[in-house]
C-alpha cells in the first residue's frame, strides 16, 4: 500500500493531503533550465525546437535562437512540469501563465494547467483546461499521462460517455516506451489507467461488459499489491454481472483466500470509480465467497448509496434476495 500511496500522492487522483499548493517555488535568478523532448508530449508547440538535426533530446541552439520567445515559453513549460510533478501547484500554474503570457495561444499552458488542477483535487477546472488545449492542437491529448488525467477528471465530473471516450484512446497508448511506465513493464499509474477504464466501461450496462472484463483482465495481470486485489474482485463483479456467476466464484475465493477482502477500498481508488456506491459492489462479489451476512450489508449499502438508480440495481437486488434466503451460504468449490 505504501507504493501505491507514494504513485497517487503525484498522480490525477491525488488529493491535497499532505501537500502545500500554497506555497510556490521559483526558479532561482540566473537559473538554467534544459528543456527535453519530454515536454514535448505535453507541449506540441515545443516540437518546433528540435526539428534540426543534432542532439535529439536537447532542442537545436539555432532554432532556440530564431525563437527566443518559444524557447523561454518551453523553459516555463518544462519548471511547470516538474512542480506537477512535486505537488505544487500553485507554482506550476504560474509557470503555465508566464509560458502563456510569452507565446498566447499554444495549446502547453493548458496542458500543464489541466494536470495541476486533475491532480490538486479540481475536476471541473482540469477538464475546461485540457478541452481548451485540444480545441488549440487536435493531438495536444495524445499523452497516455494526460490522456489519464483527463479521463479521471471527466469521471469525477459524472461525464462517463466522454471519459469512456478518453480511455479508449489512452489504453493504447498505455504500454511502451513513450507510455506511462516508461522502460518499465508495468507501474501503479498503469494499472489505475486499466482498473479505472474497466470499471468506467462497465457502468455502461450489458453494451459495456465484453470491453470491461477484457480492460479488467489487462488491469489483473499488470498490476500488483491493493490495485491486483480490487482489480481481481472487479473483474469477478464484471463476470457475475454477464451470467458467468461460477467463473466470478472461483476467481473472488481464490483472491479472497490469498489476500482477503478489502475491508474498504481505498479512497485514491474509489474517486475513480464512476459511483462511490461501486466499491461495496466490488466487496461485495469477494464477501459472498467469505462471509455472507457481511456481503449482505454490502449489497445493501451498494443500492442505498445510489447503486438503485445505475444500470446494475436489477443485478444486485437479485443477489441480494439470493443472500437472503434461508440457509444462503458460500458455494463449496
Amino acid at each position: 500500500m505504501r507504493r501505491l500511496s507514494a504513485f497517487l500522492l503525484a498522480s490525477s487522483v491525488a488529493l491535497p493531503m499532505g501537500v502545500t499548493p500554497g506555497a510556490t517555488a521559483h526558479a532561482g535568478p540566473g537559473q538554467v533550465v534544459n528543456v527535453t523532448r519530454a515536454i514535448v508530449p505535453k507541449a506540441p508547440e515545443c516540437s518546433a525546437l528540435f526539428t534540426k538535426a543534432g542532439d535529439k533530446n536537447k532542442p537545436n541552439l539555432w532554432e532556440a535562437a530564431k525563437q527566443p520567445a518559444l524557447h523561454k515559453h518551453c523553459e516555463h513549460l518544462q519548471v511547470a512540469l516538474e512542480r506537477v510533478d512535486a505537488g505544487n501547484f500553485v507554482a506550476a500554474l504560474d509557470h503555465a501563465q508566464k509560458a502563456d503570457d510569452l507565446t498566447p495561444g499554444q495549446p502547453g499552458p493548458f496542458v500543464l494547467r489541466g494536470l495541476a488542477y486533475s491532480r490538486w483535487g479540481k475536476p471541473k477546472d482540469a477538464a475546461a483546461a485540457f478541452d481548451k488545449a485540444k480545441s488549440l492542437h487536435p493531438r495536444a491529448l495524445d499523452d497516455a499521462t494526460v490522456l489519464d488525467d483527463y479521463g479521471a477528471s471527466l469521471v469525477r465530473l459524472g461525464k462517463l460517455d466522454e471519459a469512456r471516450r478518453a480511455y479508449r484512446a489512452l489504453l493504447p497508448r498505455v504500454t511502451g516506451p513513450t507510455g506511462m511506465c516508461g522502460v518499465q513493464t508495468q507501474c501503479a499509474a498503469a494499472s489505475l489507467a486499466y482498473l479505472t477504464a474497466g470499471v468506467v466501461a462497465m457502468d455502461e450496462g450489458t453494451t459495456g461488459l465484453e470491453e470491461s472484463i477484457a480492460i479488467l483482465r489487462e488491469a489483473r495481470s499488470k498490476s500488483d499489491g491493493e490495485l491486483k486485489r480490487v482489480a481481481t474482485f472487479a473483474l469477478a463483479l464484471a463476470l457475475d454481472r454477464r451470467g458467468d456467476a461460477d467463473q466470478a466464484r472461483e476467481i473472488a475465493s481464490d483472491m479472497a483466500k490469498a489476500r482477503g477482502v478489502p475491508a474498504e477500498i481505498p479512497p485514491e481508488i474509489t474517486v475513480r470509480f464512476p459511483g462511490l456506491e461501486e466499491a461495496y459492489a466490488i466487496r461485495a462479489i469477494g464477501l459472498e465467497t467469505t462471509d455472507v451476512p457481511a456481503a449482505i450489508e454490502a449489497w445493501k449499502q451498494y443500492l442505498a448509496g445510489g447503486g438503485d438508480k445505475r444500470a446494475w440495481a436489477a443485478h444486485a437486488k437479485t443477489k441480494l434476495g439470493k443472500l437472503e434466503k434461508p440457509g444462503a451460504k458460500p458455494k463449496a468449490k
